[in-house]
């Protein structure tokens, strides 16, 4: 499958003189090359959020018998190839 991935790219005077438009498809995902003479200078993306860890941790504990976080963790975590040729071949 290929994905057509398109970046905007515009003069430096054009995003001073319409930042705020920039910065609204910024955020809502889009990625903007910002150029000096037609060269690439910068990027302009969204901030992604810092994750509130003690709201995190306090969702964790709220049921009885839930995980802890270290459980949630290795539950989360990526498998190995090992494990992934075990589930393949239903031994897992």
């Amino acid at each position: 499958m290929v994905y057509n991935v398109t970046m905007i790219q515009v003069n430096i005077a054009e995003a001073k003189s319409r930042l705020s438009h920039y910065l609204r498809l910024a955020t809502s995902g889009e990625k903007v090359m910002i150029c000096e003479r037609n060269k690439p200078v910068a990027e302009l993306v969204a901030v992604k959020q810092p994750i509130d860890l003690e709201r995190r941790r306090s969702a964790i504990g709220m049921f009885p018998g839930g995980m802890t976080e270290e459980e949630l963790q290795e539950a989360l975590r990526p498998m190995t190839d090992a494990e992934a040729d075990a589930f393949i071949e239903g031994r897992y």
